[in-house]
């Protein structure tokens, strides 16, 4: 809990310098709010045969530059296999990350964010937190006037535990707003 504690300091942070950078900026802040659907790579794969999500997603801007600092939390649940003969429930974790988006055309991004990965499961043997991580490849598109769009990011999301890595690789839909 003291790690997470420390963590989340951490993001409050970052997320004052990126305010404080963006306050000098014509570029407008972000926020998206989606969906996601993924499926369960490596040892994962073993007992999970889909994950999903939602998360909500603040993209702020750093400079004049495409980069963006960005906050992402959300919930993910991994389900269970149908044709898995245990016991096992879905495992539900609570990812919140931090990273950098940059933009290389008007709607084309890559994205790498890290963080902490909580699970709030009851039977869960594994570390009930641990460090997660994301490299996206994605784009935004204007849907109305330009001033909303729709969110598409392809990524793999790893969650490093002492018996190996729990990953997916997903894909999220998101409806994206300036504030």
């Amino acid at each position: 809990m003291f790690r997470m504690n420390k963590f989340l300091l951490f993001i409050v942070f970052l997320s004052r310098i990126a305010f404080s950078a963006s306050a000098q900026t014509k570029s407008a802040r972000q926020l998206s709010i989606g969906g996601e659907f993924g499926f369960p790579v490596g040892q994962a794969a073993t007992v999970y045969g889909s994950a999903v999500g939602a998360s909500a997603k603040l993209e702020l801007p750093v400079s004049s530059a495409p980069f963006y600092f960005t906050v992402t939390a959300g919930i993910t649940d991994y389900l269970v296999k149908l044709t898995y003969a245990g016991t096992l429930g879905p495992a539900t974790y609570l990812p919140v990350e931090a990273g950098g988006r940059y933009y290389f055309s008007k709607i084309s991004y890559v994205e790498g964010d890290f963080g902490w990965s909580s699970n709030i499961n009851s039977n869960y043997t594994a570390a009930k937190g641990a460090f997660i991580f994301a490299p996206i490849l994605g784009f935004s598109a204007p849907v109305y006037k330009k001033k909303t769009k729709i969110d598409i990011g392809l990524r793999y999301e790893g969650r490093v535990e002492k018996g190996g890595t729990v990953g997916q690789i997903a894909a999220r839909l998101a409806y994206r707003f300036g504030l």
